[in-house]
């Protein structure tokens, strides 16, 4: 939702610069993801809204995930559920995870393959993106058989089609 998202960009971009200053970046990345996970139980979500008060709601929630968090990660859980934002933790970890990837030159890249690709394979596609992006890849493979052959790679908002399935349809468009 845009809505929750732009409510979440400034609390990620908050726990971002205190990640960058301490160097946690894997700690609060934790944190974070385990927040997301609390509140996306719609069960647990429910007793957060229903609590008699913010703070029951951030003592509940810190309680729900208290070996990820430190004393920033409690304070921070106190701020959420005082300005009533438990809802967008899912948001907020997901760009947190996006500025935390830029700035440390990582690019999540999703390999479509009609077969399970081979250690060997996802390696040397891993070296080719890496050379191209000036970037660590952090490679998803993803088996789908109907694109007969070839690969579809997506890496953020590019796509590099070259499944024999899409070649199929360009060809068959042609000759129409």
């Amino acid at each position: 939702m845009a809505e929750n998202l732009t409510i979440a960009r400034p609390y990620a971009q908050a726990v971002f610069e205190i990640a960058k200053e301490d160097k946690s970046f894997d700690q609060w990345t934790q944190a974070l993801e385990g927040l997301a996970c609390a509140v996306s139980d719609e069960k647990f979500l429910t007793i957060l809204n229903n609590a008699s008060t913010r703070e029951e709601a951030a003592k509940d929630l810190i309680t729900a995930t208290e070996p990820l968090l430190d004393e920033k990660g409690k304070n921070f859980v106190c701020v959420v559920c005082e300005n009533d934002r438990c809802a967008v933790l899912p948001e907020i970890y997901q760009e947190f995870v996006q500025l935390r990837n830029d700035f440390m030159k990582i690019k999540v890249v999703e390999v479509v393959s009609a077969h399970s690709l081979a250690a060997a394979e996802q390696k040397a596609i891993k070296a080719k993106l890496e050379a191209k992006y000036q970037a660590t890849i952090e490679l998803h493979n993803t088996v789908d058989p109907t694109i007969i052959g070839g690969l579809i790679i997506r890496v953020g908002d590019e796509v590099i089609d070259g499944s024999i399935k899409s070649s199929l349809s360009r060809l068959a468009s042609t000759l129409k």
